[in-house]
């Protein structure tokens, strides 16, 4: 059985993890297939997303663009972090990112949701995040967001592949770690 949580497009068909049966080490080996296999279609460079030019009166992509300058420079205050958060929460729930929240972190009357460069940030706040926590939320949002993106990959300009490329590739090597944490390093073949 293939890994089943990379549709045609994960933005309109949205995914039910909560109802997911549990199938073991072939769902874990299903899953890396899906990641292994977008690594190996290309070989693109990875481009740093905050030197790509984006033309949008975008407010969520000029946030997650200054949050994630804050979290390179190890800005992990108690506003950064609870701004991933609610990015995070509203995520989970949707399976979107908006274009624009209201003050309740709903979206806006007629707010975009298919700007993919938001999502490559959030995906790298995501990565921070884990990294400086160790909060499996951050990671277990992250394979969400990682899903969709691979689900629409094919909409993405060039220069945002080898991006999301270093965004799989640290996503696998955090699975590995836990995968060696929780003494499955055996059953999960690299």
């Amino acid at each position: 059985m293939a890994y089943e949580y990379v549709t045609e497009n994960n933005l309109y068909e949205k995914q039910t993890y909560m109802y997911s049966e549990y199938r073991g080490t072939d769902f874990l080996k299903d899953y890396l297939a899906s990641r292994c296999n977008y690594m190996d279609a290309g070989k693109s460079t990875g481009d740093d997303i905050l030197s790509c030019e984006e033309i949008s009166d975008d407010l969520v992509w000029r946030e997650l663009t200054e949050i994630l300058r804050k979290l390179k420079t190890g800005d992990y205050s108690v506003e950064v972090t609870d701004t991933v958060n609610a990015y995070t929460k509203s995520f989970e729930v949707r399976k979107r990112l908006y274009s624009r929240y209201d003050d309740q972190w709903k979206p806006v009357e007629g707010a975009g949701f298919e700007n993919y460069q938001s999502y490559l940030l959030f995906a790298d706040c995501l990565l921070h995040m884990y990294r400086h926590t160790k909060c499996l939320k951050y990671f277990s949002c992250l394979l969400k967001v990682n899903d969709t993106l691979l689900s629409v990959q094919n909409c993405f300009p060039e220069c945002l592949r080898g991006y999301f490329r270093q965004m799989i590739s640290q996503e696998l090597d955090i699975f590995y770690e836990l995968a060696r944490e929780n003494g499955m390093d055996g059953e999960v073949i690299r």
